[in-house]
C-alpha cells in the first residue's frame, strides 16, 4: 500500500526527537497517544506506516480519530482504547512509545507489561516529572538506559531515554538518577538544516543550563532531603567539567 501524500504538519521538538529515534518501517506502539499528533508525524516523514495509538481516554481518542481522518492516514494507524500496554502481546521488534505522562506512571505501565517483554525489546520514555524515581525503576528492573537527551521547548526541559529490556538489573548513583545518564550531546532533536540554522543554543549549552536547573531544585530538596546535598554537590563538578569543554 503506498503512503498517502505528505501533508504540512509542525510539530513541536519534543516530537521530533522522538521521530529522530525510530528507525524506519518499524511497528510503534504509541502509549498515550492523546490527539496522535505522533503517529501523524510518522506518517508525514514517511517513517514507517504500522502504529497502534494507545489511550485510556476516549474524549482525546476521538480527537485522535477526526486528526487522523483529516490527514488521509487512516489505514496506517490502528486506534485502541486501553489501560497502557495491558493485554498487548510483543513480538520484540516493536518501538514502543510513552511520553507525555510522569515517570511514576511510566514505571506503572513498564511494570505490568514486563513479564511480556521480549529480550532487547526497545522502548523510547519521555516523561515530563518523576524522572529520579523512573529512572532508578529502570535500573532495579533491568531496563538498560541505553541513551539520554535533553530536549528545550518553550524554556522548558525534557528528557527523552532510549530504553532496551534486559532483565539484568544494575546500579545507578542517586546523581546519575537525578541527572541522567549516557547524555547525547552530539544530536539535534532531528531538526532539518533550515530549522538548525535558526537554532540559537547548542546541545552543550542546553545541557549546562538544564544542570544550571536541576541544581537549583537539588539545592531546595536538600534542605528536607539529606541525599540531594550530595547530589547538588556532584552537579556543581559535572558543571565546571563541562564548562572546560
Amino acid at each position: 500500500m503506498k503512503y498517502p501524500s505528505n501533508i504540512k504538519n509542525n510539530v513541536s521538538k519534543r516530537i521530533l526527537a522522538l521521530i529522530h529515534w525510530i528507525k524506519p518501517d518499524s511497528f510503534v506502539i504509541d502509549v498515550g497517544t492523546d490527539h496522535a499528533y505522533l503517529p501523524i508525524a510518522l506518517i508525514d516523514r514517511k517513517i514507517t506506516r504500522n502504529i497502534l495509538a494507545i489511550d485510556n481516554n476516549i474524549k482525546p481518542l476521538a480527537k485522535a480519530r477526526h486528526n487522523i481522518h483529516k490527514a488521509g492516514y487512516a489505514d496506517f494507524i490502528e486506534l485502541r482504547i486501553n489501560d497502557g500496554l495491558s493485554n498487548i502481546s510483543f513480538a520484540g521488534d516493536e518501538i514502543i512509545v510513552i511520553a507525555g505522562m510522569g515517570g511514576v506512571l511510566i514505571s506503572k505501565i513498564l511494570a505490568e507489561a514486563k513479564s511480556r517483554f521480549q529480550q532487547n525489546q526497545v522502548l523510547i520514555l519521555q516523561p515530563n516529572w518523576t524522572w529520579y524515581e523512573l529512572r532508578k525503576w529502570l535500573a532495579e528492573n533491568g531496563f538498560q538506559i541505553e541513551q539520554e537527551q535533553v530536549i528545550k521547548e518553550q524554556n522548558k526541559f525534557y528528557s527523552q531515554l532510549l530504553v532496551k529490556y534486559t532483565g539484568k538489573k544494575y546500579t545507578i548513583t542517586d546523581t546519575e538518577a537525578f541527572c541522567g545518564i549516557n547524555i547525547n550531546l552530539d544530536i539535534n532533536y532531528g531538526l532539518d538544516s533550515d530549522s538548525l540554522k535558526r537554532e540559537t543554543d547548542t546541545v552543550l549549552t542546553i545541557y549546562l543550563e538544564y544542570l544550571l536547573r536541576l541544581k537549583h531544585l537539588a539545592e531546595r530538596k536538600s534542605r528536607s532531603i539529606v541525599l540531594y546535598h550530595k547530589v547538588r554537590q556532584n552537579i556543581e563538578s559535572l558543571l565546571l567539567n563541562l564548562s572546560e569543554k
